[in-house]
């Protein structure tokens, strides 16, 4: 699997490419942000030691294509990452399936970086393994993130009442899905 490759205006980088000094700046300096939408990681997520070992973890999965991690940064900044996306629970047939998820910087919301790298990591992913159906999930207040979605092709395939903890409480989420109608 390519470890770098790119879009109009981004680098994408899989695990192999990707430090874990990189991931804790990131993840750290969007804290915040990401709480709102994210569950609580806890503040050993938030160490060099937790970030390195998620790291090993990544390409690990990666080498037996269980799970599949990119990262984006701008090819005008390409030290900084902006961005993250996984399909975690990669599944042969009969399910072929994934499940996807993102996020981006707060800073750097609403240029549509999110969505050209969404695309180019599908698009990735979609050559390197066999996947017939990819879900992702959305709190229903997250707009941005439905756009992202509808922008994809993804198509709404329904609410899942109270599914992920947030926040201290387990939130409301709708369900996406994509379909390779190529597979």
């Amino acid at each position: 699997m390519t470890t770098e490759f790119e879009s109009e205006r981004l680098i994408i980088r899989t695990s192999y490419a990707i430090t874990a000094e990189q991931l804790l700046k990131y993840y750290s300096d969007n804290r915040a942000f990401f709480e709102q939408h994210e569950p609580y990681q806890g503040e050993y997520y938030y160490t060099l030691e937790y970030q390195q070992k998620s790291l090993e973890i990544e390409m690990a999965n990666m080498d037996r294509m269980t799970s599949a991690y990119y990262y984006y940064f701008l090819k005008e900044d390409p030290d900084r990452m902006i961005g993250s996306m996984s399909f975690c629970r990669i599944r042969k047939e009969p399910y072929a399936s994934t499940i996807f998820g993102y996020n981006i910087d707060e800073a750097f919301q609403g240029h549509g970086y999110c969505t050209e790298a969404c695309r180019a990591s599908i698009e990735h992913l979609l050559s390197n393994a066999h996947i017939h159906r990819i879900e992702s999930r959305v709190l229903p207040d997250n707009e941005k993130s439905i756009h992202i979605m509808e922008r994809l092709g993804f198509f709404r395939e329904g609410f899942e009442k109270a599914s992920i903890l947030i926040g201290g409480s387990f939130r409301d989420h709708l369900r996406y899905a994509y379909i390779n109608e190529d597979y």
